[in-house]
């Protein structure tokens, strides 16, 4: 096989790469992209994405078991410069109060559910994806190096807190530092 055949190499996303091949440096794209660090507080969000995957718990995993897992793209504003920023947010189907909870608090933010009613799973992505929320942002240092720092999602508010919010004057600081 030829090592520098790129032109061989599928031009669209997606598929399989094979030993051997060339990528161009446009095709590379901005893979080195830098990492935003948000200010703690609330944020607007709108699902952008939804995957499902399978996780498998390691040793340390505070989850039971494998199990079908959510992983949940939430887009936000950055209040510095105005840019997107796309936060993951993964929920575990697994029957456990925290990660019941982690689920129900998720629907309610987005107005599919109410608190006290039961609650129907429905992850198709035509359901979810664009549907728009508020989150409570902090940051969580890394467990095997304390000195990186991330965007954590803290709490989803249900859409009944904040509407409750957006009642009361001068209470929305969505985005914004606290």
């Amino acid at each position: 096989m030829e090592t520098n055949n790129y032109n061989a190499y599928v031009q669209e996303e997606g598929g399989e790469l094979q030993d051997g091949y060339t990528i161009s440096a446009d095709q590379l794209g901005d893979y080195d992209r830098s990492y935003t660090l948000l200010p703690e507080g609330d944020y607007e969000f709108t699902v952008v994405n939804l995957e499902v995957a399978r996780y498998q718990p390691g040793p340390d995993s505070k989850i039971g078991g494998a199990c079908k897992q959510i992983i949940l793209t939430l887009r936000v504003n950055n209040p510095e410069d105005g840019s997107s920023v796309d936060l993951r947010h993964n929920l575990y189907m697994w029957n456990s109060k925290a990660c019941v909870g982690m689920i129900a608090q998720f629907y309610d933010s987005i107005g599919t559910h109410k608190k006290g009613a039961p609650l129907r799973f429905d992850w198709r992505k035509e359901v979810i994806i664009g549907k728009t929320g508020k989150l409570q942002l902090n940051h969580r240092p890394d467990k095997k190096d304390p000195s990186k720092v991330y965007n954590n999602i803290k709490k989803l508010y249900s859409k009944e807190e904040t509407a409750s919010d957006n009642n009361s004057a001068g209470n929305n600081n969505w985005g914004w530092r606290k």
